[in-house]
């Protein structure tokens, strides 16, 4: 009896524990993707109302404007100074209290990545195309508040390594993106509430089965000749072939973190989206490079949609090359692969290499697994984290070597048999 109690709070002491959660807002309506009705295909739709449109498309021409020399470069977040970071965190935080646009200019860029929108932004050729621009329109908001930000990336398969525990890493500390275990109470964005009034949430690893972005399949998707096709990368296929794609890669942290990330409908609401969506877009550009040195052309749009007969929905019409972008009415879907962005609007820095993986505390190289990854927070980062974990783990662990104690005491002085032993 006592080793059975013995395991189950060995397992406890091992969970993270959550600070709150909203089970409400968790459980708000998603996406239904077979309400995809395909005769909506080629009608221009947008969550947005006119003004909001409006500004949304000043944001637009501003974007086509803001130019620099040299060009601006998104770096992985790890690699900015903390000067950079708390600057990036101020301009964000400024957004979401910029009420001259209502609700606020922050929700109102989250509320176009809603609805009927995703029929046309997922799931198919367009998913790629639409997400850059709407970046670019995140990141002008961002600029408009502080034009010394530009707009950082989140690689997450610098996280994905058998070294440590992933949870533990930097970016869901309060130096960077505050806690990851419940409510987010920590941090730059602590106690942000949404046009739901929902609480920003995090899920981090907490459901099972679910991991970050494959090291191997990122390569594959950058680096493998072989793989030189856009219809490669785009998720329009089974279930099998989905996590060979860039969509089905960047699946993973949106559930893996869990919360408000993990829903269709919100996910745009936690600031962890842009920063995920700029490694995709990285991962994209990488992709975009490899096909100009194999000769393809990165600006061939093909028309595929993914179609599930189990799910009752195809999504092939959404996107089409010529519709009418979502929310960005002044373009069509094929617009989102021009080359007139990248290279001249903004740059990326590569990913964090080794030996010196971005002179970042943040990132080492491990020679094990030959490349950099996420170092675990601190002993001084861990103390700035909400105590309560680590109260309930003391709490445990007391009752624990209580429990201990005693059974030594009450333990009959007799030897176990070899088959008491062996049943234990």
């Amino acid at each position: 009896m006592f080793h059975v109690l013995f395991f189950f709070l060995f397992a406890l002491l091992n969970q993270t524990v959550l600070k709150g959660e909203d089970i409400h807002c968790i459980m708000l309506s998603e996406i239904n993707f077979a309400d995809c009705n395909q005769d909506l295909a080629d009608v221009y739709f947008c969550s947005l109302t006119k003004e909001q449109q409006d500004w949304v498309y000043s944001l637009w021409k501003a974007a086509l404007e803001d130019r620099s020399t040299p060009i601006r470069k998104r770096r992985e977040i790890r690699t900015l100074t903390e000067e950079e970071r708390e600057t990036f965190f101020s301009a964000l935080n400024k957004l979401k209290n910029d009420t001259t646009v209502k609700p606020n200019k922050f929700d109102t860029l989250a509320l176009i990545h809603s609805n009927r929108t995703l029929c046309s932004a997922h799931r198919g050729s367009n998913f790629l195309g639409w997400h850059r621009i709407y970046l670019l329109l995140f990141e002008t908001a961002i600029r408009e508040q502080d034009n010394s930000v530009t707009l950082p990336y989140w690689d997450s398969v610098l996280d994905n390594q058998n070294i440590t525990d992933s949870r533990d890493t930097v970016i869901f500390t309060d130096k960077f993106l505050g806690n990851g275990d419940g409510i987010v109470d920590s941090g730059p964005f602590k106690h942000w509430i949404d046009i739901n009034n929902c609480p920003l949430q995090r899920k981090v690893s907490r459901i099972d089965h679910t991991e970050l972005p494959s090291p191997d399949i990122i390569n594959m998707i950058e680096n493998d000749n072989k793989v030189r096709h856009v219809a490669d990368v785009i998720d329009h296929l089974g279930k099998a072939e989905q996590l060979l794609t860039i969509e089905g890669q960047h699946n993973l942290p949106h559930e893996w973190i869990g919360g408000t990330m993990d829903i269709l409908n919100s996910s745009a609401r936690d600031p962890t989206f842009i920063l995920h969506h700029a490694f995709i877009d990285y991962v994209w550009e990488k992709f975009r490079q490899k096909q100009e040195r194999l000769g393809e052309n990165p600006e061939y749009y093909p028309s595929l949609g993914k179609t599930s007969e189990t799910d009752k929905y195809n999504l092939t019409a959404f996107h089409n090359a010529t519709n009418v972008m979502a929310c960005f009415p002044w373009m069509e879907n094929k617009d989102g692969y021009r080359s007139d962005y990248v290279g001249i609007l903004y740059e990326y820095e590569e990913s964090p290499k080794c030996p010196d993986c971005g002179k970042s505390k943040y990132i080492t190289c491990n020679d094990k697994l030959n490349r950099c990854i996420g170092i675990v927070p601190t002993e001084s980062e861990e103390e700035n984290r909400s105590p309560w974990g680590t109260i309930v783990g003391i709490i445990i662990g007391g009752i624990l070597l209580c429990l201990i104690i005693v059974s030594l005491i009450l333990r009959p002085k007799t030897s176990l048999s070899r088959s008491g032993y062996s049943s234990l």
